[in-house]
């Protein structure tokens, strides 16, 4: 009809439309997870524009920079969510928005002038001597055994609970160099991820060969309960570091980089999309500068000797 205004698109049904399509792609080319982070801001949204707007929703060209800095405001001060948690929720809210950006539904970048940055977290994990006391602890029951066992494989091939329990004897290969190795994908990413067994994972696929009827290397229990099991070895054994699941597959990534594994092969081990990700793990131990100094120490030992003599 002529003359017939046009329809104004909605913020949040933008975002939903995003949500829809994503979601076709779960299991294909697109992790569940990140499909829940955008579910979690879009309800953040939802909340933000019912609640301060006073609005079912809001026209998308109302998403401008002084937008995005009062919902930037509202996840920290009204909501109290950690810095890094609004970084994470902020990035996904600046994808969405970009795209509409790129379809020109939007006049300017609201972003262009917003700072924000991740802020390094002491991600825990185990030395070697705590991985040695780890394994010499008594087990108070049969899945704790378990959970230590699984816990011991993901410290010695960076792979993640899920990863671990998706598992399968496909999944092992002999390659090239006559070792035995695991290809697979992670499930995160859907980035392949190969990684070369060491005697530690070799032994404990063969305690448990055969013990799943389905094919799967190990029995896995779920995530919660191996936290919990894993919380309560680490307190028998007296580690500062509080021990979840996820610490195995740091305590791989800290321990490569102290023994000298390049952090470019250390990311195709651990299966990341981006370098920048791996660098997380680089942290410079006090056995590491040791080691460091040591070696630094013997190459310079004639120019110290010489300067010495000096002295």
């Amino acid at each position: 009809m002529v003359g017939a205004k046009k329809k104004t698109t909605g913020l949040l049904e933008y975002f939903d439309r995003h949500n829809l399509a994503f979601a076709e792609k779960v299991g294909n080319s697109r992790a569940r997870s990140s499909y829940e982070r955008y579910k979690t801001v879009y309800n953040h949204l939802q909340q933000y524009i019912q609640v301060r707007c006073h609005k079912e929703d809001l026209p998308l060209r109302a998403a401008t920079a002084a937008f995005v800095n009062r919902f930037d405001r509202y996840l920290r001060v009204e909501l109290r969510l950690s810095p890094n948690t609004v970084w994470g929720y902020m990035i996904t809210l600046k994808h969405v928005l970009g795209l509409a950006l790129r379809e020109r539904l939007l006049p300017a970048d609201p972003f262009a002038d917003y700072i924000n940055s991740y802020t390094p977290v002491d991600r825990g994990y185990l030395s070697e001597e705590e991985l040695v006391r780890l394994m010499q602890v008594p087990s108070a029951s049969a899945v704790e055994e378990q959970v230590r066992d699984i816990f011991l494989f993901s410290a010695f091939t960076g792979l993640s609970y899920i990863d671990i329990k998706n598992l399968r004897e496909d999944n092992l290969r002999q390659m090239f160099d006559g070792n035995w190795w695991i290809v697979t994908r992670r499930h995160k990413t859907h980035v392949e991820s190969n990684v070369l067994l060491l005697d530690v994972p070799l032994r404990l696929i063969e305690k448990y060969r055969g013990v799943m009827p389905d094919g799967r290397l190990f029995p896995v229990p779920s995530n919660n309960c191996c936290n919990e099991h894993l919380h309560a070895l680490g307190r028998r054994c007296g580690f500062r570091t509080h021990l979840t699941f996820h610490v195995g597959r740091h305590t791989f990534a800290t321990l490569a980089l102290n023994r000298g594994m390049p952090v470019e092969t250390l990311s195709r081990i651990l299966g990341h999309t981006n370098i920048r990700t791996t660098q997380i793990y680089a942290r410079i131990t006090n056995l590491k500068i040791s080691q460091d100094m040591a070696v630094l120490a013997k190459r310079l030992s004639s120019v110290e000797a010489d300067i010495c003599n000096v002295l």
